[in-house]
């Protein structure tokens, strides 16, 4: 299988899977799935679930305020 990583303008990923998504928050696993379901970053493509970064960021700084 190749591994294809395909990068925004600014050099990230957007979508990533389930264990990337809980290393960005800082959180396990379980958390990840739930808080990904719950703010509304979870993006199903087929059988696949990815997690969007940049409505997760959204979202985060919504929440502290940050411009």
């Amino acid at each position: 299988m190749i591994k294809r990583s395909v990068m925004n303008p600014d050099g990230e990923k957007r979508l990533v899977g389930v264990v990337d998504f809980a290393t960005y928050l800082g959180v396990g696993r379980n958390t990840a799935l739930k808080l990904g379901g719950e703010i509304g970053c979870k993006v199903k493509i087929g059988k696949r679930v990815l997690y969007d970064l940049k409505k997760a960021d959204q979202y985060f700084d919504s929440l502290t305020g940050v411009k």
